[in-house]
Formats: C-alpha cells, sequence, structure tokens
C-alpha cells in the first residue's frame, strides 16, 4: 500500500518505538521504500526535534536522518504542494503539518498518522 508518512510515524517506525501502532507497522513493513513517501519537511522537523531534545538518539542526528533516505522515498515540497498547504482547512497554522498533509493529498495517497487534528479535519484520508 502506498502511503506518506507523519514526522512520529517515521521516527517510531526507524526507533521500533511501541507508540507505532501495530495497524501502522504492519503497512510500513508490508509496504516497499518506493510505496512510502515522506515529505522533506520531515527531515527538518526531525533535526528540530533531536535538537530540542524531544528524541533521544544514542548516534547523532545525522546519523538518523540518513537512515530516513535510506528507508523511505523521500519527496521534495513543489508549486502545487506549497499552494495546498497554504489553503488547506487545518485548524492550525503548524508548516509542518500542512506540507505533510498537503504532500499525501497531492500524491493522491492516506496519510500515516496518529495527529487527531489532522485525523479529526477530514482533508485526507488518514490511517493508524
Amino acid at each position: 500500500m502506498r502511503a506518506c508518512l507523519d514526522t512520529h510515524a517515521v521516527i517510531w517506525s526507524l526507533m521500533d518505538d511501541p507508540l507505532l501502532g501495530s495497524h501502522a507497522r504492519r503497512l510500513i513493513a508490508a509496504s516497499s521504500k518506493t510505496d512510502l513517501l515522506v515529505p522533506d519537511m520531515v527531515l527538518l522537523e526531525t533535526a528540530m526535534l533531536v535538537a530540542k531534545g524531544r528524541v533521544q538518539l544514542t548516534g547523532g542526528p545525522e546519523s538518523l536522518l540518513a537512515k530516513i533516505g535510506e528507508s523511505f522515498r523521500v519527496v521534495p515540497i513543489d508549486p502545487g504542494i506549497a499552494h495546498l498547504a497554504v489553503a488547506l482547512d487545518l485548524p492550525h497554522g503548524d508548516p509542518f503539518d500542512r506540507v505533510i498533509t498537503a504532500t499525501a493529498k497531492v500524491h493522491g495517497i492516506p496519510l500515516l498518522t496518529r495527529d487527531r487534528i489532522i485525523t479529526d479535519s477530514g482533508t485526507v484520508e488518514t490511517v493508524w
């Protein structure tokens, strides 16, 4: 199954964190790298979370960022995604969530997220 992954889904899957739901874990395990899209903004958000100490690593952030690139298909923001990210009917202005949601929508695939704000908005199909 093709899916776009939110930041927490990416981090939890790579760290084998039990917070990753069993359905999400099975979906990731059954999918190929090319089927699992990660917006490039996830790399920036991950680096920021590490810098703020909100993600604990045994190695440096570079190794986690490299592992994201090796494990998933990182896709760049493009004009269509940027435009949609601003226009989305989301109840908050978080630029990371907006770009991640817009990326899933533009690519026509569900977003793998536990984020209730995104899920409850009905803006994009979500799975968890």
